[in-house]
C-alpha cells in the first residue's frame, strides 16, 4: 500500500513492541531518517536510539488522514487533554520508500509534515490501532477528542501543588465551553455503552439512592468492558461547595491525602457513582438552558476534567490499555506481544 508521512517521530521506540502495528484498513512503522545532520535521538543505557518517523501505510490519503487523526487523538488521550493539539498539515505521500521495500528504507526529514515529537508515542499507535477495531471505540475516542479540544487543561495545571484552586471563568462563553465539553466528553461515555439505563418506569434512583436493578446491571456492563470495579476513580473538587453540590453531591468515599481544609477537596468515588455524577452533570446542568443561571456560572475547569477523565479512564480499560499505563507499562506490552528488542 501506498506509504505517508505524519511528521510524528520517536525516539522511545525502542521500549516498545516491534512495528508493524496493523489496523482496520491502514498500519504503521517507524523508519529511520537519513540526513547529513540528524535530528537527534536518546540514550538508554550505553546505546544510542535515533528518531524514527511514524509512517502509514494506507491505501489513500483519506484513510491515512483518518489513522493520523486517530493516533494525534490518543497521543491526547494519554495526555488527558489537548495539549498537542491536532496536526498541523495532513500526512504527505512517502517518495522515498517503495511499495515492496523494506520498512527501513530512509526518509528524507526535510519532506512531509513538521517534525513533532512526545515521549509514548508507539503506546498511542498501538492504541489507535486497536480503537481501529471498533466503531463505538472510533466514535468514543473522537467524541472525547472534540471535547478536549472545546476545552481542557493540562494535567500539571489540576495538580494541586502547582495550582490549588483554578478561579472560575466571569464570562459566559467559558460557561458554554464547559457544557458542551461536558456533554460531549459524556457522550464518549454513551458511545462505549457504559452510560446508566433508566426510564420512568425504572428510574436510577429511589428517595435519593440507587436503585439497585439499575446499578448491578450498570456494573455488569462495566465488568463485561474489562472495568476493574475494585479501582476507585478521583474526583477532583476545589474551593467552597457550590450551587451544583448542593443540588446534588459526589458520594465521595475517602478524602485524597493531598487535601487542603476549603481549598482542595478530592477524594475517592466508586466509579458507578462517578458515572451517576456525570449523567447528573449532564443532564441537569451542561444539556439544556437553566432559569438558574448561577448554576451555569458556578461550572469550573475541574467539573469538565473530571468527566473528561472519567471517559478516558473507561475508554482505555475497555481497550485494554489502562493497566499498562504504569512505570514499567513498556514491560508488560513487550512481553503481551512476545517481542524481543534487539541492540541497535
Amino acid at each position: 500500500m501506498p506509504q505517508f508521512h505524519t511528521g510524528l517521530h520517536t525516539s522511545d521506540w525502542h521500549l516498545y513492541p516491534d512495528p508493524p502495528y496493523k489496523a482496520r484498513g491502514w498500519a504503521v512503522t517507524f523508519v529511520k531518517q537519513t540526513a547529513k545532520f540528524p535530528q537527534g535521538g536518546e540514550y538508554s543505557g550505553d546505546k544510542f536510539y535515533p528518531y524514527k518517523e511514524v509512517i502509514i501505510s494506507a491505501r489513500d490519503q483519506v484513510t491515512a488522514q483518518r489513522a493520523a487523526n486517530t493516533i494525534f487523538n490518543a497521543r491526547n488521550l494519554l495526555q488527558g487533554s489537548n495539549l498537542f493539539g491536532m496536526l498541523s498539515s495532513g500526512p504527505e505521500p512517502v517518495s522515498q520508500v517503495v511499495p515492496g521495500k523494506s520498512s527501513g528504507s530512509p526518509v528524507e526529514p526535510q519532506e512531509g509534515p513538521a517534525f513533532n515529537s512526545s515521549p509514548n508515542i508507539p503506546l498511542a499507535c498501538l492504541i489507535a490501532a486497536r480503537v481501529s477495531q471498533k466503531l463505538e471505540f472510533v466514535y468514543a475516542l473522537a467524541r472525547l477528542a472534540i471535547s478536549m479540544e472545546i476545552m481542557s487543561v493540562p494535567t500539571v495545571e489540576l495538580d494541586p501543588t502547582h495550582s490549588p484552586n483554578i478561579p472560575k471563568s466571569a464570562f459566559p462563553e467559558d460557561h458554554v465551553r464547559m457544557t458542551i465539553a461536558i456533554t460531549s466528553a459524556y457522550s464518549s461515555i454513551e458511545e462505549l455503552g457504559l452510560a446508566i439505563r433508566a426510564n420512568n418506569q425504572n428510574p436510577s434512583r429511589i428517595n435519593g439512592a440507587w436503585n439497585p436493578v439499575v446499578k448491578n446491571e450498570l456494573e455488569h456492563r462495566l465488568r463485561q468492558s474489562g472495568v476493574n470495579l475494585a479501582e476507585e476513580f478521583y474526583w477532583n473538587l476545589r474551593g467552597k461547595r457550590t450551587r451544583i453540590e448542593l443540588k446534588r453531591q459526589p458520594e465521595i468515599t475517602r478524602i485524597a491525602p493531598w487535601a487542603i481544609r476549603n481549598v482542595v477537596r478530592d477524594g475517592q468515588i466508586h466509579i458507578s457513582d462517578a458515572i451517576a455524577y456525570a449523567s447528573f452533570m449532564r443532564s441537569k446542568i451542561a444539556a439544556h438552558s437553566h432559569d438558574d443561571k448561577g448554576l451555569l456560572r458556578v461550572l469550573s475547569v475541574y467539573d469538565v476534567s473530571n468527566i473528561q477523565f472519567l471517559a478516558r479512564r473507561l475508554l482505555l480499560e475497555s481497550l485494554g490499555f489502562w493497566k499498562y499505563l504504569g512505570a514499567d507499562h513498556h514491560l508488560q506490552l513487550r512481553k503481551r506481544s512476545g517481542t524481543k528488542k534487539k541492540a541497535c
